[in-house]
């Protein structure tokens, strides 16, 4: 009984959270970076700093506190590896006493069985885990869903605190049989996919390995990979982007300004590093000349602005999928109400 009227308390506040990011200009969600250390070293991945140092958990409170001041409804945990963090469960605990949403995005090396029972206690709402392949790679080694039981502990966590799990997985020149397998595992254990394409760094140091990027030269494998997917899609495969995102590829690696990222401007989200200032997407590593103690609706207003701009020198060499699907959804509101409502059905089985 506690934890259902935990549930319906946290929709209560998420929907008044859209409510006043429209009215009042304040934020909706926040995205929480405690940590910018991995255990993992991705061939593709620019996002981590090893010398880094973490979030406290004095100052996450603080935060967690100026959150609720500014009307947040979800909280997402991100790094870095956030399961790294070692105040990770004690900070989804605060989240769930104070009726925040959270949702964790995880590599999974560190998931257990018991590190998943620990998560549903804490009131974990959405676990996403990167998978990228059955076997690994020297590309990448994210296959931990594929660790004997954790499926199984995946399914009983679902059913006993309602917290659900989806799979984010990405697309490189080389791992397409790979992601197949991925999707007929999604199908087999009902269990939701999204699915990205692996581009360039913005900065060409951040650059290791070009045989894993697509480029005009690759059409042949693209239409492939595409005309895959989108049979899978239509055959009622558990796969969350838009049929647009696959087929607009050949647009992005002609170099065609084709979509607006409007991900740090849509409804007010905020990415906060674990020194407590604001980044201006979770795709840099940069820190803007703000601290989120600060903000007020005010200087959210502004920072939106300056956030919108920021984006107008990188949207075309980037191809993110969460950001597309943000575009999308913002410009075909129809879907965007179906894949919500669909999302509420999923947290109330």
């Amino acid at each position: 009984m506690k934890r259902r009227l935990q549930r319906i308390a946290k929709f209560e506040n998420l929907s008044k959270a859209y409510l006043s990011s429209y009215r009042h200009g304040t934020a909706a969600f926040v995205r929480m970076l405690p940590t910018d250390r991995c255990n993992l070293h991705c061939t593709y991945c620019w996002q981590r700093d090893n010398n880094a140092t973490d979030m406290s958990i004095n100052s996450f409170c603080a935060y967690l506190d100026k959150a609720k001041e500014l009307k947040v409804g979800l909280m997402t945990f991100l790094g870095g590896e956030p399961m790294i963090w070692q105040s990770l469960n004690e900070a989804l605990a605060l989240c769930t006493e104070r009726n925040v949403m959270t949702d964790l995005t995880t590599n999974g090396t560190l998931l257990t069985e018991s590190s998943i029972e620990s998560l549903g206690k804490c009131g974990l709402d959405y676990l996403n885990i990167s998978v990228d392949g059955v076997q690994s790679t020297k590309v990448t080694s994210k296959n931990s869903i594929f660790q004997p039981g954790l499926m199984e502990a995946l399914k009983e966590a679902r059913k006993k605190y309602h917290m659900h799990t989806r799979i984010n997985s990405v697309i490189y020149k080389n791992n397409f049989e790979e992601i197949l397998k991925l999707i007929e595992f999604s199908k087999r254990w009902d269990i939701q996919i999204s699915l990205g394409f692996i581009v360039p760094p913005l900065h060409p140091e951040n650059r290791t390995n070009d045989d894993i990027y697509f480029s005009t030269g690759d059409v042949p494998i693209l239409n492939d990979i595409v005309s895959g997917i989108l049979e899978k899609k239509k055959s009622g495969y558990p796969i969350l982007d838009p049929d647009s995102y696959f087929e607009n590829i050949f647009r992005f690696i002609r170099r065609e300004k084709f979509w607006n990222c409007n991900y740090p401007t849509r409804y007010g989200w905020i990415n906060v590093a674990p020194s407590g200032y604001i980044r201006s997407c979770t795709k840099k590593m940069d820190e803007l000349d703000l601290h989120f103690l600060d903000l007020d609706p005010k200087k959210i207003s502004k920072l939106r602005f300056a956030l919108k701009e920021k984006v107008q020198t990188c949207n075309i060499d980037c191809y993110s999928n969460c950001a597309y699907d943000s575009f999308f959804y913002t410009h075909h509101k129809g879907e965007g109400i179906k894949k919500i409502i669909n999302r509420l059905k999923l947290h109330k089985q």
